[in-house]
């Protein structure tokens, strides 16, 4: 069936990623999606898949061991994986918010720890900002990190909604530092967190409790992330100085929106062809 609409200018790399995406999803991903989002299960095999095909690492710089394209690429990318089941498009959508963190963001040795893990999809990344009391309200942030010694932090505090809480490998989560300034968002700071993927306590001071019941988007694990007493060294801030987290997390933020608005359009379509189908079956 042709699209609703074509993307001009592509080039064939381009055009080739996009097409077997597409294929990807018309034969692994659709058939088994309905089955999969009744039963709210972890789609294991299709991340797999993803994985396989380097789309871990789409937008990772070459350097890092990543296909090193595009935000447009993504885009596409993201739009035939909503097409085909939306919560597969979520699967990777936390992972390239904190890989795009880090190449913007990271020291070098941060780049050079994480990002060649990430392009494989070794480490996968998740997005902690949110907190039960708050969404939006980045500065009313009520986690802490307090000092203990030059080089570590304790950090203390409860955590919500995190996607791919835990199947993920590394949290880039924002918490409160006392940076001493006047305007709450310069004492927030950006911890980049790596742990094992599962539930409980996955590392001393961290537990993921189990997975939060949603009416949609299912088959992603949404969990909280607990800290009590978590220490982390001063080298796993996010850019190696702190009070900048608000800034760090605003930039993911900006172009994790890319992923959602593609995903709308990935799932009209799929509802575009399928409506088609059935007025084709109503007319013979």
């Amino acid at each position: 069936m042709a699209r609703l609409a074509q993307t001009l200018g592509l080039t064939d790399v381009q055009s080739d990623i996009v097409a077997n995406v597409r294929r990807f999803v018309d034969k692994q991903v659709i058939p088994v999606a309905q089955e999969l989002e009744h039963s709210d299960t972890y789609p294991q095999e299709i991340v797999d898949g993803m994985a396989e095909m380097g789309l871990f690492g789409l937008m990772i710089p070459e350097e890092y061991g990543g296909l090193g394209e595009s935000l447009l690429t993504y885009a596409l990318c993201v739009e035939e994986l909503a097409r085909g089941w939306m919560s597969v498009s979520g699967v990777i959508n936390t992972h390239f918010i904190v890989a795009y963190m880090l190449r913007q963001h990271g020291t070098d040795e941060q780049r050079q720890r994480f990002l060649p893990r990430m392009a494989t999809g070794e480490v996968r990344g998740a997005f902690s900002m949110s907190e039960p009391e708050l969404g939006s309200d980045v500065a009313a942030i009520a986690t802490t990190a307090k000092r203990c010694g030059d080089d570590d932090y304790s950090i203390t505090g409860q955590k919500m909604w995190l996607t791919n809480g835990a199947s993920s490998t590394l949290v880039a989560a924002l918490v409160r530092t006392d940076e001493g300034a006047e305007k709450p968002h310069r004492n927030l700071t950006t911890f980049l967190i790596e742990k094992p993927a599962g539930f409980g306590e996955v590392l001393p001071g961290v537990t993921i409790p189990r997975k939060i019941d949603k009416m949609g988007y299912k088959g992603i694990d949404t969990t909280e992330l607990i800290f009590d007493g978590y220490r982390a060294p001063a080298s796993d801030i996010l850019g190696g100085t702190p009070g900048r987290g608000f800034t760090h997390m605003m930039d993911g933020v900006e172009v994790g929106r890319v992923n959602v608005s593609a995903r709308a359009c990935g799932v009209a379509q799929r509802a575009f062809e399928l409506a088609v189908r059935y007025a084709q079956q109503r007319s013979t």
